[in-house]
């Protein structure tokens, strides 16, 4: 038996559900793209909310979240860490395959409309991932104005601001 199937199913099936969509990604899909049975892939995931729920907290939450590197840097200068910075949404679709990369923004935003159909505890494990990215930003821009690198009267809301247009950014080029 392949010791790293389950690992081969997870990231195909991460791809196939990037790709078709989790809808339309059947088990014979998943196996036909590792090159096994159908019975293989249910051997390790019995139901297809098992197999969406792996993918997820597997592929898709760990490739949303800041680097270990950028939540660790000391942010210098404020001007380069805007430069550097990748909002969880940009995170994720550098993630894809590189076929879907032209297409990332519609591809994520139907894998997340219809993650929450399979994991009943999506919404909230994405909300959790949303405000932790807002408590970063908002320690990095407390740091910067702490230091005088950055003059802003209410950090929170310039934070949130920082957040939000990088959202509508990643928005913007995807036209």
């Amino acid at each position: 038996m392949d010791p790293d199937l389950k690992r081969k199913i997870i990231n195909e099936a991460y791809r196939l559900f990037i790709a078709k969509g989790i809808r339309n990604t059947s088990f014979c899909d998943v196996a036909l793209a590792v090159h096994k049975s159908k019975g293989a892939v249910i051997h390790h995931f019995p139901s297809k909310k098992q197999l969406v729920d792996a993918v997820i907290r597997l592929r898709f939450f760990p490739a949303s979240k800041l680097t270990s590197e950028m939540a660790s840097s000391p942010h210098e200068n404020w001007n380069e860490f805007t430069l550097l910075y990748r909002n969880p949404i940009e995170r994720a679709i550098s993630d894809f395959p590189e076929e879907l990369k032209g297409n990332g923004l519609m591809h994520y935003l139907q894998f997340v409309s219809s993650a929450g159909e399979y994991m009943d505890e999506f919404s909230r494990l994405y909300q959790e991932l949303l405000f932790q990215e807002q408590n970063f930003l908002l320690e990095v821009v407390y740091k910067a104005s702490r230091e005088h690198k950055l003059a802003v009267h209410d950090a929170y809301s310039f934070s949130r601001q920082f957040f939000d247009s990088s959202i509508g950014k990643t928005f913007l080029c995807s036209l």
